[in-house]
């Protein structure tokens, strides 16, 4: 089932199995920049590291948005 701010995964018998936020995240290269929506269960502290289409990268910016549009939040990551 889609949410606006998630989606909600339904298992047997109907139990929400997991509910993700969906992110709009910066991609940086060297150079360059992309955007990508991602789901995720919830923010990312900075340091972390996650995948995009470009391979992983490491979290250097993570903010929540006001509970207002489609997404959750923004990350910035950097590729190595």
């Amino acid at each position: 089932m889609h949410h606006p701010i998630g989606t909600i995964t339904v298992g047997r018998g109907g139990a929400i199995i997991a509910r993700v936020k969906r992110f709009i995240v910066t991609i940086e290269g060297p150079g360059w920049q992309d955007l990508q929506d991602v789901e995720l269960p919830e923010l990312p502290p900075e340091g972390d590291t996650i995948e995009t289409r470009y391979g992983t990268g490491f979290v250097t910016g993570a903010e929540l948005l006001p509970d207002s549009g489609e997404h959750a939040g923004k990350i910035v990551v950097r590729l190595p």
